[in-house]
């Protein structure tokens, strides 16, 4: 039940998204003007360029991500939204899991345009584990932030607190999403990227049983 609960809100937001193809739009553009913004500043240092890379792309996927997890509810609750969803009954950790699923595609999305700019930007290039670095850095920004994003919607100026509640908590993943990042991206001769896929795969877990076990506080200020 509660797995097609939260299938029924992933579709009903990606089909949201995609009528209003603009917000995607916006969240892309972002990205790249952020991208663009790095590479210029550290262009008289192709070396140093190459060296912070990773950082750099994971600062602009974060503050794109922004863009969407603040969007993320915000339609709910200034419709109305949130008691139609109490009247049919809706599980909060379905609609936590719709909401963060939907998320965690704009992001992939956001990732794969960038992707080929980074590559073009900064001279690199990527490898099959950089794949698995994204989707597991990506996880964890839409799990916690999706959390999140539901607990400061209801608020008039939750788009200012969001970020104050969720970048400290996330730094510890974007640490080991960096360094994993770097790992995949030169001759990783003593296999040190194990274990920053070992630390982003426990703050996934973390992030994500957590904000299940305490999605019933989203309808709190519903």
């Amino acid at each position: 039940m509660m797995a097609r609960q939260a299938l029924s809100l992933f579709k009903k937001d990606l089909l949201t998204e995609l009528r209003e193809a603009r917000h995607v739009v916006s969240i892309l553009l972002f990205g790249l003007l952020l991208l663009l913004i790095f590479s210029f500043a550290l262009s008289v240092d192709p070396d140093l360029m190459r060296k912070t890379a990773p950082g750099l792309f994971w600062l602009a996927v974060l503050f794109s991500s922004l863009l969407a997890l603040d969007h993320s509810f915000r339609r709910e609750t200034e419709e109305g939204q949130w008691e139609g969803l109490l009247l049919l009954g809706s599980d909060p950790k379905a609609v936590y899991l719709g909401k963060m699923l939907a998320n965690l595609a704009i992001l992939i999305v956001l990732q794969i345009f960038l992707l080929p700019f980074l590559m073009v930007f900064f001279d690199i290039s990527p490898t099959v584990s950089l794949g698995v670095v994204l989707l597991l850095g990506s996880l964890g920004i839409s799990a916690l932030g999706t959390f999140y994003s539901g607990l400061t919607a209801s608020f008039r100026e939750g788009h200012l607190l969001l970020p104050l509640l969720l970048f400290p908590m996330l730094v510890p993943l974007l640490l080991a999403a960096v360094h994993a990042t770097q790992f995949a991206l030169v001759q990783d001769v003593f296999g040190q990227q194990a274990a920053w896929l070992k630390l982003l795969i426990v703050f996934d877990m973390v992030f994500l049983l957590g904000s299940l076990l305490c999605a019933d506080f989203l309808f709190d200020g519903a």
